[in-house]
């Protein structure tokens, strides 16, 4: 049966349409296609516009992992290979694993206290009771409870930062150099690749303090100390797993 073409006398809109005619009628809320799901209209909500930002870190995780991925992947590759020796006519492996520095478990401890003390900050930004405070103008209690954890977070890191140093010094002192040996190519090239991570990210760390002390509105206090720290547990669980490649599988 053909369907039926429903008009109305001028001036007389169709039901819910909002006065605009029956191609902009207003969804029912009743789960069909035009439900809205209270979503709000116009610029995107705080919630909104925090998974946005989630969404473009998880981007950049999935790179920064695949070039330590690929890095790794080379490892392995080149562990296993042999090159030629001209002198000797033959096929040898020139791998020579090296001791790593005792300093890198302390180092270890650092990043991983650092990752604690900044999911601290970063859960003071969102306890319910300190935003509310926020919200009614009575206090700042996000900034008075963060700023501390956030510090001490950039504190650690700096630590850790100051250890590798100490480490690659002390690897000099053995006379092991970047080009000494493939393994050491390795440990110095994943080690320093994961120290220009964690820099970038002290640097963010960095903002978010001065965006906290600058009175900045809660909600980009929020997003900036989320953003951070999640990027920084990532940077913690790569180190992780750098540190066991270079421990146990040299």
């Amino acid at each position: 049966m053909p369907a039926v073409k429903t008009t109305f006398p001028p001036g007389i809109s169709a039901p819910d349409s909002g006065g605009r005619g029956t191609d902009h009628k207003h969804p029912t809320g009743g789960g069909g296609d035009g439900d809205w799901s209270g979503r709000p209209q116009g610029r995107r909500g705080p919630r909104e516009r925090l998974y946005r930002y989630r969404m473009g870190l998880a981007v950049m995780l999935v790179s920064s992992l695949m070039l330590f991925a690929s890095v790794a992947s080379a490892f392995f590759i080149r562990k296993d290979a042999s090159v030629f020796n001209e002198r000797t006519q033959t096929y040898t492996n020139d791998w020579r694993p090296i001791s790593l520095p005792p300093l890198l478990w302390w180092n270890t401890v650092l990043l991983l206290a650092s990752s604690v003390t900044l999911e601290l900050a970063r859960r003071e930004h969102f306890r319910e009771s300190a935003i509310i405070d926020e919200w009614l103008g009575l206090d700042q209690p996000t900034i008075r409870r963060a700023l501390p954890w956030e510090a001490i977070s950039l504190v650690l890191s700096a630590g850790f930062i100051a250890g590798q140093v100490l480490a690659w010094r002390e690897l000099y002192q053995q006379g092991i150099f970047f080009g000494s040996n493939p393994s050491s190519h390795f440990y110095f090239l994943l080690t320093a690749l994961h120290a220009l991570h964690l820099l970038g990210g002290m640097v963010v760390l960095l903002w978010a303090i001065l965006v906290s002390l600058a009175g900045r509105s809660l909600e980009s206090r929020q997003i900036t100390i989320d953003v951070t720290a999640w990027y920084w547990h990532a940077i913690t669980v790569i180190w992780l797993g750098i540190f066991a490649l270079l421990r146990y599988c040299q």
